[in-house]
């Protein structure tokens, strides 16, 4: 109990500061802010331990119907870009997930919130399904892994 209060505590503290971080920028800070979230996300993210499970879980994708539409981070979803909508993983984070079925693997930057269908536990854009081979099947056993934020730079779109 005493865990999760300090970790509630830290998150809160990160968001509070990451917010009066952009009430002083302007549009010529965008990129700025969005390193800004995702180190604070990422930090909180090793802060309080919320490492993904490493068992299997249920990945699905979505695609055309919601591209163009606002994420939960407030950006336009991009079906080919390679992200990820997820539950309670902060936003901005980077994590790698691997097809257990196939062993493909593809880092996606978490923007969404979802998936919200019971059973299932990572929803990935169009793009990221591509890469991991699992369109046709639209559902898929994988490992959510934790992931340097490096590695999710290309799925920004530009």
């Amino acid at each position: 109990m005493r865990r999760t209060l300090r970790a509630a505590s830290i998150l809160a503290t990160l968001a509070l500061l990451a917010g009066c971080a952009v009430l002083s920028g302007g549009p010529a800070d965008d990129d700025a802010r969005e390193r800004l979230v995702a180190r604070a996300a990422a930090a909180a993210w090793r802060a309080d331990g919320l490492a993904p499970r490493s068992r299997g879980e249920v990945a699905s994708w979505y695609g055309s119907w919601h591209h163009g539409r606002p994420t939960a981070s407030g950006e336009a979803f991009h079906m080919y870009a390679l992200t990820a909508a997820h539950r309670s993983l902060p936003l901005g984070v980077c994590v790698e997930v691997v097809h257990l079925g196939n062993g493909r693997r593809v880092f996606v930057r978490v923007n969404d919130r979802g998936p919200y269908v019971p059973g299932r536990t990572i929803d990935l854009s169009y793009g990221a399904a591509y890469e991991l081979a699992m369109v046709d099947d639209g559902l898929a056993r994988v490992r959510v892994l934790r992931a340097r934020p490096d590695l999710c730079e290309e799925s920004r779109q530009s």
